[in-house]
């Protein structure tokens, strides 16, 4: 019998050309993440960390922005205000964890959505 998919999973988001470069380079210096929270903001930086199978941090939180030599000043200011998301996923490391550890992280790291 196939196991029934929860409700609040919603087909994630796939990375930019810039953010997979990034991605693969937070992966690579995280041997226990399973994945890598990817954040973007209204003003087009981004805040990135890995995350382990029980969704607490496998790296420190990195803040960037394409083609730039730093981040935004209102970054700079605020830290990238949970205020000013655009979008937020998990872009996860293959093998991907199983549904149920993906909901659990997903709720732990990005919140739930209601």
């Amino acid at each position: 019998m196939a196991k029934k998919i929860p409700k609040n999973i919603k087909p994630s988001l796939t990375p930019e050309k810039g953010e997979q470069a990034m991605i693969e380079g937070i992966l690579e210096g995280s041997p226990d993440a399973v994945g890598v929270a990817v954040i973007r903001l209204d003003c087009g930086c981004r805040k990135m960390a890995a995350v382990n199978q029980s969704g607490d941090p496998a790296s420190k939180i990195i803040m960037y922005r394409d083609h730039a030599e730093s981040i935004c000043d209102q970054c700079k200011i605020d830290h990238g205000d949970f205020l000013r998301i655009t979008k937020q996923f998990i872009s996860w490391k293959t093998p991907e964890p199983d549904i149920y550890t993906k909901e659990m992280i997903i709720a732990k790291v990005l919140g739930k959505e209601e």
